[in-house]
């Protein structure tokens, strides 16, 4: 009889080992996450004060005397720019810059516009300033080689624009200046997508 409950036990035991192994084949499950990244193309210009502003020359105090557009600058301006691009789409984003179609700058005149290179707040692959421009109705590379990356934000974050107007170095430029023609541009900056 000891034998028969041995051999019971020790088929009960292989039996709860079977089934216990069954359950641990049963014990996992699976499921899928689909992970998407989206697209991004964002930029603004933020200011230390306001993004509108006027640049003029000085007026002489000495009769004989030119304009003076020594001071005729400003660098209020940030230009921020958030962006996310694809390997195989659009590796990289570009900032054209022009002014708006039907605004022109006065006779005789250059406005002109460079970009610091960025202030380092942010994280990625940031753009670079192509240099100093001279603005017109055709939009012009501004910043090339933009990746995946973010400028931080407001002021002091990203590019600074330094703006300048200036006489046009041609001969008989001063003799086109017309205080009829001052004038407001608006200046448009567009992020490639």
């Amino acid at each position: 009889m000891n034998n028969f409950f041995a051999n019971t036990f020790c088929i009960l035991l292989l039996i709860c080992s079977t089934l216990s192994l069954r359950a641990q084949d049963n014990a996992t499950d699976a499921h899928e996450v689909s992970i998407k990244i989206p697209e991004v193309a964002i930029l603004d210009i933020e200011s230390t004060s306001s993004t509108s502003f006027t640049l003029a020359p000085e007026k002489p105090t000495e009769a004989g005397l030119a304009l003076d557009f020594s001071q005729a600058k400003n660098t209020d301006l940030w230009l921020n720019y958030s962006s996310i691009v694809g390997s195989t789409t659009q590796s990289e984003r570009t900032i054209d810059v022009k002014i708006q179609d039907g605004s022109t700058v006065p006779e005789g005149l250059l406005l002109k516009v460079s970009a610091a290179a960025d202030e380092g707040n942010g994280d990625g692959v940031m753009g670079t300033p192509v240099g100093e421009i001279t603005l017109s109705n055709t939009a012009q590379d501004f910043i090339k080689g933009i990746g995946s990356c973010y400028t931080g934000s407001p002021a002091n974050n990203g590019h600074q624009l330094t703006y300048v107007l200036e006489l046009n170095s041609a001969d008989g430029s001063y003799g086109k200046i017309d205080f009829d023609e001052s004038t407001s541009l608006k200046i448009v900056y567009t992020i490639t997508e």
